[in-house]
């Protein structure tokens, strides 16, 4: 009877939602879930716990994920403004999205010197697997 009960739980649950998870060739897998009314999004890092998403986009093809916090290495001049940054799946239906680092500001990143970069340019291109 507890088997039946069981089964009868995840079949139900697969029916309420449906979830897409992206495993990442930078050790990054996000999940989209879509729920009975609303979506939500996670993210982890290798073995670690998934993360709600708090805020996220959907744009015809393309998720993108605001995690919060997300910032490139500053340079040693403080006042320069920091580069903060989204997620963004391209192509996230296919069977192998690109995941982009999306600059949300002008800003300056402090690897390798000093360099600026503009408000939406696009960074460190990864290939993901849809599990």
């Amino acid at each position: 009877m507890r088997f039946f009960l069981l089964g009868i739980y995840f079949i139900g649950s697969n029916l309420i939602s449906d979830e897409l998870v992206f495993t990442c060739e930078n050790y990054y897998s996000y999940k989209l879930v879509n729920l009975e009314n609303t979506q939500k999004s996670y993210f982890k890092y290798k073995k670690d716990n998934w993360t709600e998403i708090k805020s996220f986009n959907i744009s015809g093809k393309n998720l993108e994920l605001f995690i919060p916090n997300m910032e490139y290495l500053g340079c040693s001049d403080k006042s320069l403004p920091t580069c903060k940054y989204s997620i963004r799946i391209n192509n996230f239906t296919q069977k192998r999205p690109s995941v982009t680092e999306v600059v949300l500001n002008d800003c300056f990143i402090g690897t390798m010197g000093c360099n600026e970069y503009k408000k939406g340019l696009e960074l460190n291109q990864n290939f993901c697997s849809l599990n």
